[in-house]
């Protein structure tokens, strides 16, 4: 939170430059001298930029956001179906609260097709927010009552 605070703050002051230069109150001269703080050392340090560089530093300093490869398309199904009803078949099966590896022993069982290289890691982060399943101890899950 911090280094975004910080981020935000040196983005602010390149902008600040820039407006400044856009505005002419620096008309004489074709760079801004600011004060900067340095995120390693922690010293101020003076820097003299141009608009151009002021510009070309924030840049750099964007983060490339994360697109999706399937944005805008439908997502792939498992050819065996859905997780969520496979889950509650295994749970119901086994008539007891069970573990992820229960569970995923029993997706084995019932040949469930998995779209991801881990399958372990996807179940153990989707059990919990799977409609019909609640944690009942520590690594313990369970049919929900209705």
């Amino acid at each position: 939170m911090l280094r975004r605070a910080l981020d935000l703050q040196e983005k602010i002051e390149l902008l600040q430059e820039e407006l400044a230069l856009v505005l002419g109150k620096d008309a004489s001269s074709n760079a801004v001298a600011s004060v900067v703080t340095s995120r390693r050392s922690g010293r101020k340090a003076a820097v003299k930029k141009s608009a151009a560089q002021a510009s070309e530093a924030l840049d750099k300093n964007r983060r490339k956001k994360r697109i999706s490869p399937l944005k805008g398309k439908k997502r792939p199904s498992s050819p065996s179906g859905p997780l969520a009803p496979a889950v509650l078949r295994v749970m119901k099966r086994g008539g007891k609260p069970m573990n992820v590896d229960a569970v995923l022993q029993g997706l084995k069982s019932e040949k469930y097709v998995w779209k991801v290289s881990d399958a372990k890691k996807n179940l153990s982060a989707r059990i919990y927010t799977l409609p019909g399943v609640k944690k009942v101890g520590p690594g313990l899950f369970a049919l929900a009552k209705k």
